[in-house]
């Protein structure tokens, strides 16, 4: 049961962080799209027609529609094992991980971006933008976006290992992975089993584990248009 809650919460935050990003942008492009600027050739422009602000509009209509259905897969196959009392198999629990993570680190992203385009807009009281705190509170909510990481890491480095000593073929399209798992085992390595070098060889490495992490979750992405 309280597997259950935090799978489901997981969710619930990667969802809650996409419809403020959702409900942000919306209200922002209104404001752009009726927002006059000068014009050097007559013809009338309004803020919304600035090419980087075009250009971020569009793009996060992509990324964050690509992550919307994405989280909504890993809810359709959350939602029956709920209904039975089962339990989530190990890649669903990643999936779902992976969704709370990229949702809410895509919406800090594109809102933070967002703000810094629209000028004394995002400083009213009614824009929305003072909210954002909303999404930091999202990415410490129902697992720290970076303890996850952390996890996602350590388990890729344990499957390479076993792989690595059974003599397994690596799978298509992890070579990145398994190259920065062959960097940390070889760091971690060198604490020859001693637990506290292990650790400090781990922290040591922490741009690594966290490259790791997300060469992981590109991969999860992919098949999703991410």
């Amino acid at each position: 049961m309280i597997g259950q809650r935090l799978y489901t919460g997981r969710i619930a935050v990667a969802q809650a962080a996409l419809s403020y990003r959702r409900k942000l942008f919306e209200d922002t492009k209104a404001y752009a799209d009726a927002k006059p600027i000068p014009s050097f050739s007559g013809a009338p422009l309004t803020l919304s027609s600035i090419p980087q602000l075009a250009s971020l509009f569009e793009e996060a209509e992509a990324t964050a529609g690509a992550l919307e259905k994405y989280v909504a897969s890993c809810e359709e196959e959350l939602t029956p094992l709920l209904r039975n009392g089962g339990v989530p198999p190990d890649d669903l629990a990643h999936r779902i991980a992976t969704a709370k993570v990229k949702a809410v680190e895509a919406s800090i992203d594109l809102c933070w971006r967002l703000k810094q385009e629209v000028g004394s807009y995002a400083l009213m009281g009614d824009s929305g933008f003072g909210s954002m705190d909303f999404l930091q509170c999202c990415k410490f909510a129902e697992g720290d976006s970076r303890v996850l990481m952390l996890k996602m890491a350590r388990d890729r480095l344990r499957r390479y290992a076993k792989e690595a000593k059974s003599g397994a073929p690596l799978p298509a399209g992890e070579e990145e992975e398994a190259a920065l798992c062959e960097a940390l085992a070889a760091a971690v390595g060198t604490a020859k089993g001693d637990k506290a070098l292990e650790a400090a060889a781990w922290d040591r490495e922490w741009r690594g584990v966290y490259a790791l992490a997300e060469s992981i979750m590109r991969r999860t992405l992919e098949p999703h248009g991410r």
